[in-house]
């Protein structure tokens, strides 16, 4: 018989409260010099207010505007048309989509709104998952217009949640394979910029076997001097979403004392496709 610790329990209870909502997280890419599919980052999909919206870092869209962005289309990579917006403060950029682009991303399943944690929520989360696709594990499949399409989850206790950043534990050595749920070394993260941050709070329902997950930040940076990852508070995004396009969030999500400064970003749509 295999004896489990208290906080093993815990853990893989969370994981699979995670588990159920881990859909709404999509690689993105470019193309590189021999044409083939690169990954540059993760994003979210979220759904409020009958609206879909691709929640991603912005440094991915910045490093990346004269370049042109593609997603997993159902049968091939496509690419990322529009207008993103972002705060010039933190590092989170969102793109409204239009029903076709959310076909065309049919594979991956927008997050509802009740998934989403507002300012009280994520501040009494004590856990998370940080989720994403690393570019170590999602290389083009040779001869193959695909991905692997490899997910990973990275967790640890939450050091601080703020109404601009969220800051999580990282210790790479114990981690969760988000495809098997079993513990490994996790993979080098990059890639996974701009995944999506699950929040779990202590209370009695957790305890008891039943925790509910949440996101609460959007996954940015992880400094090698620190055992931490880090990114901003899925509360920016709200305001982005609510300035940017006169959006009338429900009420349990509209942004308190929080208005940040916009700026539109435009990545090329000249590209063409990965062979």
């Amino acid at each position: 018989m295999t004896i489990k610790l208290a906080g093993q329990i815990l853990t893989d209870e969370a994981w699979q409260a995670i588990d159920a909502i881990k859909g709404c997280v999509t690689p993105i890419f470019d193309v590189n010099e021999k044409r083939g599919a690169e990954l540059l980052g993760s994003a979210v999909l979220i759904e409020v207010a009958d609206e879909c919206f691709l929640c991603i870092a912005k440094h991915v869209v910045d490093e990346n505007k004269d370049s042109t962005l593609y997603v997993d289309g159902p049968v091939n990579f496509e690419i990322l048309e529009g207008d993103f917006y972002a705060s010039q403060e933190h590092d989170i950029a969102v793109m409204r989509l239009t029903p076709a682009q959310k076909e065309t991303l049919k594979k991956y399943d927008p997050l509802a709104a009740d998934d989403i944690a507002n300012q009280v929520q994520a501040s009494v989360s004590k856990y998370a998952e940080f989720i994403g696709f690393p570019e170590t594990k999602n290389r083009k499949v040779y001869k193959q217009n695909k991905i692997a399409g490899e997910i990973y989850a990275i967790g640890g206790p939450i050091l601080e949640v703020t109404d601009a950043r969220v800051r999580v534990s990282f210790n790479r050595k114990r981690n969760i394979d988000a495809m098997t749920l079993k513990r490994v070394t996790s993979p080098d993260p990059h890639g996974m910029s701009g995944g999506a941050i699950f929040g779990i709070p202590m209370k009695d329902s957790t305890i008891e076997g039943k925790p509910r997950a949440r996101l609460i930040g959007i996954s940015t940076d992880w400094p090698d001097s620190s055992p931490e990852i880090f990114g901003p508070n899925i509360v920016i995004a709200m305001a982005i979403i609510k300035e940017a396009w006169g959006i009338a969030l429900p009420p349990r999500l509209n942004p308190v004392n929080i208005k940040p400064k916009l700026v539109a970003i435009r990545p090329s749509a000249l590209g063409r496709a990965p062979e």
